[in-house]
């Protein structure tokens, strides 16, 4: 017992460090621009801090129970909680569109700065929203969590707050159901990248993920009308988590992948009666150029094109991107791996060819399945993600060119060497 008590003294002097970091971060944070912030001070000293305890959690099992991570992990979401959002305006976005629709407009029918929405408008949360001659991007499922939400963005964060304490309650439920050390889940708790992206900027990841750890687990149990329905809410907010069925499904897709696309269909089908073709919202213009960010497969494609191709090398390159994706995933699917695995395989794999934006929110999905099943490849490109913040802190919102090579570059190599280990 005294052995196991001092088995604890590291992550706990690790999760104290990382208070102090995230509390003193925060307190300058109105003298420094928020992506110095986060990518010079709280990133390496969180990362450092969360895999460091990681790594003696591994070593010792049992060393540090579920209240201790937990309540380390709410003070850091809190923490993070107590400055207006530092990297994203995303949440403006969602309490917006729930006003719209709780005063009986379809939140596909006007942009935030359409005339007829002014009546509307607030000082709070208007002036702060993104592209406001831009109709939503969310998907219907999204409308209606958005719909149930509160006009104030505190109370918004902390029902996501609430939602990502949930998914580590999950979290920590499939570590038990595959007889692993529950404290692992203290990966993904003490991570910077859900205590910013959701303890700070809000993003839509949280209710995401706990969805897609259902599925999982009732999938375990051969409940796949069950798992298909949590599946299909999760894309209902997000459409990547379909990708999933990839790993849930074989070879029952229809039990599944049923209830999923048809959740998903059923509900565009009802927003769309008021908005029409409109219910894409600003979907379609998320392929264009202007909204290309941190693109790191696609870029290399461009480059390697520019030789042979002086017209349409985007589209190209676009098109090689989908195919390496859609390879990618065929392959993990056929694989011998377990389902968290392929799950872990698959979310990584489109992190990696993604040919569209890659925010460091978008990791998100990929981080609670490296608590169970954990691969240097996918850990390198969780860890780098972020950096990629940099753009927005450069002259004229330039990414410094060591950025790119640096998340990708090391993820592809590891990869490489995973695979080839695993083959031989």
């Amino acid at each position: 017992m005294i052995a196991a008590r001092w088995d604890a003294v590291p992550p706990i002097a690790a999760g104290l460090c990382a208070l102090a970091v995230t509390a003193a971060g925060f307190a300058i944070a109105p003298q420094v621009p928020a992506t110095h912030l986060f990518v010079v001070l709280h990133l390496p000293i969180l990362l450092a801090t969360s895999l460091g305890a990681s790594w003696w959690v591994w070593r010792h099992p049992g060393c540090i129970g579920l209240p201790t991570i937990l309540a380390f992990a709410l003070l850091f979401r809190l923490l993070a909680a107590q400055e207006p959002p530092s990297l994203s305006s995303d949440m403006y976005r969602y309490a917006w569109d729930g006003r719209v629709q709780r005063a009986g407009i379809s939140p596909y029918a006007f942009a935030p700065g359409d005339a007829e929405l002014k009546p509307l408008r607030d000082e709070a949360i208007h002036p702060h929203i993104n592209r406001q001659d831009a109709h939503t991007v969310y998907p219907p499922g999204a409308q209606l969590l958005f719909l149930a939400l509160p006009y104030r963005l505190d109370a918004v964060r902390l029902c996501f707050i609430t939602l990502d304490l949930l998914t580590i309650l999950l979290i920590d439920r499939l570590l038990r159901a595959l007889a692993q050390d529950p404290a692992r889940v203290l990966l993904y708790a003490w991570s910077p990248l859900p205590i910013y992206e959701i303890g700070n900027n809000g993003h839509l990841e949280a209710a995401v993920l706990p969805l897609l750890l259902a599925a999982v687990l009732l999938q375990r149990t051969d409940q796949l009308r069950s798992a298909g329905t949590f599946l299909g809410v999760a894309a209902s907010l997000k459409l990547y988590p379909l990708l999933l069925a990839l790993a849930l499904a074989p070879p029952r897709w229809l039990r599944l992948l049923g209830p999923a696309v048809g959740l998903v269909g059923a509900l565009y089908l009802a927003y769309g009666l008021t908005a029409g073709a409109g219910v894409l919202g600003f979907l379609p213009r998320y392929v264009g150029v202007a909204e290309d960010h941190n693109i790191g497969l696609r870029a290399a494609f461009e480059w390697l094109l520019t030789p042979v191709l002086t017209l349409h090398r985007r589209e190209v390159a676009f098109a090689l991107c989908l195919a390496a994706m859609a390879a990618g995933m065929a392959l993990v699917a056929r694989s011998t791996a377990t389902t968290v695995e392929k799950v872990r395989d698959l979310a990584g794999i489109y992190l990696l060819t993604v040919p569209t934006a890659l925010h460091p929110w978008y990791a998100l999905w990929l981080l609670p399945w490296l608590c169970v099943a954990p691969r240097a490849s996918w850990l390198w490109l969780v860890a780098t993600v972020p950096l990629s913040y940099l753009k927005y802190a450069s002259p004229g919102g330039v990414m410094p060119a060591w950025v790119t090579p640096a998340e990708f570059l090391p993820t592809g190599a590891l990869l490489a060497w995973e695979t080839r280990r695993r083959l031989a």
